[in-house]
């Protein structure tokens, strides 16, 4: 969707914040008009091209229970076309579908060559036919002939000066009825029957028809649930509503909004979540909340655990920006949640240790030192590392990696850094840590432990042996993050030096060992 918007309580809301001009005026667009004139309850408006964008646009509009507000929302023709590539998926013998305007332009067609083109202006058949016989004849079932082929059509207007049309061939069409008819005679089914199967047969285009009628209608339904919240009045309203669930716990609700949200949160809202939604759902501090915004959204999980968002959007607001009305909208994100979330660590994480990669982790602790948040910064590599990958294979050489991060994973606090810089290479920073005397030196210690006790199987007698560097950046210290990974690369260049484990520390000149 491009964007949810409406005419509210005798004032315009667009739920992106777009402002719009003075000269706009909402009850004299179309999509107003259709929704307040009209007995449908969902009503399409005609697409039109967006002059910023080039995109094609269709509107769906419904207006709610005071006969005078409605809402609107912009769909991009991507939508429409997502649903006949479906369709064309799905069809393997039944014939074409096809969604047309009421000038004969194709928007949407199971064959993409056809989409784009305008019937009445083709010189060909079947296509001007279909244009003048659906179109200009109103036929609801008609043949057409074309190149030896006989083609069965079914058309029905879908409201915004749309139809959706079916095309089959005749022969296909008939031969079901006639193969449906013999059958039904061979098991000696009654002349009703047999009837009802032509029927049924004869129809199965309609219903196709139907079908996607009902995909188009669908689209309206993004939300599980909205609600119009009176304020002042402290009442609650359904707008619309597809959820089971929240149609139960609102069943009936009409007064006390804010204690009706509350026992939402209660019954629908996962545990994890509810403090977060109590605060989000707050009448008492709505006003601050919503003082320079429109708009307020949360991501929760539900009682079943899916996940949510939650959006207030103002509906009304006194002279003085008190706000009188809100709606309030729920919609199922579950799907787009955990493929954000995935993508996000995806490009956090090492993929091979499970820990912050490279650059996820720098670019915190730039932003820590930036912040004036210094620490302790530690920087270390496997010695002779590449001996395991040669003498033992790559594998074992990467059950080294792996036991060296949960080392790291074990003996370092939950809000300090740690991260793979590449290969054999590893670095921690720990906040608020300003010297070995102020905790860092326990810290390496316990560290430096937990690597000693590390053994792989197959090579248990091998052991795994570390050169540590580390350095700290005290409050009074203004150097970027570039010269803090300088010293104690500097210093873990020195502990190479050393057989085995060793750790030194920077600590201005001359450099100290431990």
């Amino acid at each position: 969707t491009t964007g949810i918007y409406g005419y509210i309580n005798g004032e315009f809301l667009d739920g992106s914040g777009w402002v719009p001009d003075e000269g706009y005026i909402p009850t004299e667009r179309p999509w107003y008009v259709d929704a307040v004139t009209s007995d449908e309850e969902v009503n399409y408006v005609a697409p039109y091209v967006d002059e910023m964008t080039g995109d094609t646009i269709m509107t769906i509009c419904r207006a709610l229970s005071d006969g005078e507000s409605v809402i609107a929302v912009d769909f991009k023709m991507n939508e429409i076309g997502d649903i006949t590539d479906e369709l064309r998926r799905r069809n393997v013998d039944y014939g074409k579908v096809i969604l047309m305007d009421e000038d004969g332009t194709v928007i949407a067609h199971t064959d993409e060559s056809e989409v784009g083109k305008n019937y009445f202006n083709e010189k060909k058949e079947p296509a001007i036919s279909i244009a003048i016989k659906a179109l200009s004849a109103a036929q609801e079932r008609f043949e057409v002939h074309y190149d030896g082929k006989d083609d069965v059509i079914f058309s029905r207007p879908i409201g915004g000066g749309w139809y959706v049309l079916s095309q089959t061939s005749r022969q296909q069409t008939y031969d079901r009825v006639f193969n449906a008819i013999r059958g039904s005679l061979l098991a000696g089914i009654s002349g009703t029957l047999i009837i009802f199967a032509v029927l049924t047969l004869m129809t199965f285009r309609r219903i196709e028809s139907e079908n996607l009628t009902a995909n188009l209608e669908s689209v309206a339904g993004i939300y599980a649930g909205m609600y119009k919240m009176n304020l002042k009045e402290d009442t609650v309203e359904e707008i619309s509503c597809t959820s089971e669930d929240l149609r139960t716990v609102m069943a009936g609700k009409r007064e006390e909004a804010g204690k009706t949200l509350r026992n939402l949160v209660d019954n629908l809202v996962d545990e994890r979540s509810r403090a977060d939604v109590y605060e989000f759902i707050d009448m008492n501090s709505i006003n601050e909340r919503m003082s320079s915004t429109d708009t307020l959204t949360i991501e929760f999980m539900n009682h079943t655990n899916i996940w949510c968002r939650g959006r207030f959007i103002v509906g009304e607001r006194e002279p003085d920006g008190t706000i009188v009305s809100l709606i309030w909208m729920i919609e199922y994100i579950d799907e787009e949640k955990r493929r954000r979330d995935r993508l996000q660590y995806l490009s956090e994480t090492d993929s091979l240790t499970g820990i912050n990669n490279r650059g996820y982790g720098e670019n915190r602790i730039r932003k820590l030192i930036l912040e004036g948040d210094g620490g302790m910064f530690i920087l270390f590599d496997v010695d002779k590392f590449k001996s395991f990958n040669d003498n033992y294979g790559h594998d074992l050489g990467d059950k080294v990696l792996i036991s060296i991060a949960n080392c790291m994973k074990r003996t370092f606090r939950e809000n300090d850094i740690v991260m793979r810089l590449g290969g054999d290479e590893f670095a921690v920073f720990a906040p608020l840590v300003y010297s070995r005397e102020g905790g860092g030196g326990i810290i390496i210690d316990r560290f430096l432990e937990c690597v000693r006790a590390i053994r792989i199987e197959g090579i248990e007698d091998v052991p795994v042996e570390i050169s540590v560097g580390v350095a700290f950046y005290k409050p009074e210290d203004e150097f970027a993050f570039d010269e803090l990974y300088k010293r104690a690369d500097k210093c873990t260049y020195e502990s190479k030096n050393v057989y085995g484990t060793f750790v030194t520390y920077y600590e201005e000149e001359p450099l100290y060992k431990a």
